[in-house]
């Protein structure tokens, strides 16, 4: 099955498979991104995970020795990384930089995966933003970090809001949408009502069409947020995610670096 559609480009070299947004290949003379698809595993547990950034990253053309990443463990900090390090970032979810041949990268099965891209000033993110991440609004604050650290102006800054679970498998309950409440008010017209299971309601929460109203609500233009429009989980069959396969799910791996 080709994933491609008026923002995402399925490439296939060889036995690889990835995804690419149309708005940032643009930029190709600038920068150079993916986001990887099965068979590929990125998990920090997982043994082969070395040698599959080798192989995603000989084909990007980018040095697999240089990668920043960290374990997520669904912040909302975001790290200016000015140089190369080694260190293991525990509590940190996404990253910016304007340095050159730095990869950034995130991993997923089934949270957010959002790259921002700065065309004027020619800076990055790239941000993991699971439902805790949405609600701590972490690619806003990863915008902020961009107009503060690098005069970074909101006209200019492209969003790529890659493959995540979407409203159609998002089921959640009340707890959830309180939660949501609390920090957005009104946010009604992010969910639909579903089924009543063993006496609690069941709801489906759309944290894409959230995430995009909050970006555009502090700046963003609307014109410059491109959504991958695929659902994680209907597409289980080509990339991981936790709802649905569990425990048996491992991590795509979503990177963007300067050239």
């Amino acid at each position: 099955m080709d994933l491609s559609n008026e923002n995402i480009v399925h490439v296939k070299k060889g036995d690889l498979e990835y995804l690419q947004f149309r708005e940032l290949l643009k930029y190709s003379d600038r920068l150079v991104h993916c986001y990887s698809l099965k068979p590929l595993m990125f998990s920090d547990q997982n043994i082969n995970a070395p040698e599959n950034y080798k192989k995603i990253c000989g084909v990007l053309g980018i040095d697999d020795s240089k990668i920043i990443k960290s374990a997520q463990k669904h912040t909302d900090v975001v790290k200016d990384i000015k140089e190369y390090t080694n260190e293991k970032f525990e509590f940190v979810d996404g990253f910016i930089t304007k340095e050159k041949s730095i990869p950034l990268v995130t991993k997923y099965a089934d949270c957010t995966p959002i790259i921002l891209y700065d065309k004027s000033q020619n800076v990055i993110g790239n941000v993991h933003s699971g439902w805790r991440g949405t609600l701590q609004k972490i690619s806003q604050k990863a915008v902020n970090l961009m107009v503060k650290e690098y005069n970074s102006n909101l006209n200019d800054i492209i969003v790529c809001i890659g493959p995540c679970i979407k409203q159609c498998h998002f089921q959640v309950e009340e707890d959830f949408i309180d939660k949501f409440k609390k920090e957005f008010g009104n946010v009604e017209k992010y969910y639909k009502i579903g089924e009543v299971v063993e006496g609690k309601q069941k709801y489906y929460f759309d944290t894409t069409s959230l995430i995009i109203d909050y970006l555009t609500e502090n700046g963003i233009k609307r014109e410059n947020i491109f959504d991958s429009k695929i659902c994680s989980v209907c597409h289980s069959d080509m990339m991981f995610s936790y709802r649905a396969e569990r425990e048996k799910a491992d991590r795509n791996m979503n990177i963007v670096m300067l050239k």
